[in-house]
């Protein structure tokens, strides 16, 4: 019948692990005053740490002899494995302190709009592959909330969009830009030539981008204000979409204009400021306190912070 042994399992949390570098020391040394020297201690702290050793390891470790404090087999026996965790532990910190982006390897998962992929992907890809090159991003859609369980479970790093409210605890933001709404028509739209009057804009069928996947926009509430109301044929639960389907019908779609910029390098349509106040918006990058102090994850905030700021 094979034996079983059963493994006796320490609680960690009870030991104070500052106390094997004073092991290491004395291993070292071999004199309570040596070893006080070394590590910046007192004498009688080094003496006090030692008791705590031995009571911990139920041997004396270190004993007096003509030659110093000499170690006890058992203390020789632990030497070697001390000293392994001890660089191990040094390692952790090193590695965190001296972070550099051209040798990590992560890949990093966002969750935005079509509307921030596009303006965020062609230049964040270029730098990646020159300052990162092992660094990869999985970008995935959001819908109209903030995706707080993603991030809390570590399933997404990053949050970014313009439709972000109050923040939960435990997470942070940072503003990265503010944005405007433009009116895109076709380039020859037979009622929008060289402006667009207020009564034109109501007459017309509209497009509405919606994430949220309601059918009330900012324009709409704009519209209220002045007791009037838009026909929206149609609410759309992407960004890009909308500019295929205005460049050939009549219909008029208000979007973000760094949108609409790109509307026109794709598309033949054009673009007007809407002919009543709409109140604009802050794109907001989002994270969980699991990743704040992450020096991978701060790197990588800080890069998304200045390419979308220039």
């Amino acid at each position: 019948m094979a034996r079983i042994y059963r493994i006796h399992i320490v609680n960690i949390s009870t030991k104070d692990l500052n106390l094997l570098a004073v092991f290491d020391a004395l291993m070292i040394e071999r004199s309570v005053s040596r070893a006080a020297v070394r590590l910046a201690l007192s004498q009688p702290a080094v003496s006090h740490a030692l008791g705590r050793l031995r009571r911990d390891f139920g041997d004396d470790l270190f004993v007096r002899s003509a030659k110093g404090m000499t170690p006890t087999p058992h203390a020789t026996a632990l030497a070697e494995r001390v000293s392994e965790v001890l660089l191990q532990a040094q390692t952790l910190y090193v590695e965190a302190s001296s972070f550099t982006p051209e040798h990590a390897t992560a890949r990093l998962a966002v969750g935005t709009t079509d509307y921030v992929e596009a303006l965020l992907l062609p230049l964040l890809l270029p730098y990646l592959s020159h300052h990162a090159p092992a660094v990869t991003t999985l970008f995935r859609p959001t819908p109209g909330d903030l995706p707080k369980a993603q991030l809390e479970s570590g399933a997404l790093d990053l949050a970014i969009a313009g439709f972000y409210g109050d923040l939960p605890e435990g997470f942070f933001k940072r503003a990265l830009f503010n944005e405007t709404y433009v009116c895109v028509v076709r380039n020859d739209h037979r009622k929008v030539v060289k402006k667009l009057t207020l009564d034109t804009f109501v007459s017309l069928e509209h497009l509405l981008v919606s994430p949220h996947g309601d059918m009330l926009g900012a324009v709409d509430h704009a519209l209220k204000k002045k007791r009037l109301a838009r026909r929206v044929v149609a609410g759309v639960g992407n960004f890009h979409s909308p500019g295929a389907i205005v460049a050939s019908t009549d219909y008029i779609v208000t979007v973000p204009l760094r949108l609409a910029k790109m509307y026109v390098k794709t598309h033949p349509v054009k673009y007007f400021d809407p002919p009543l106040p709409v109140p604009g918006f802050t794109v907001l990058m989002v994270w969980h306190a699991r990743t704040h102090r992450s020096p991978l994850h701060a790197w990588f905030r800080g890069v998304i912070e200045e390419l979308l700021r220039h």
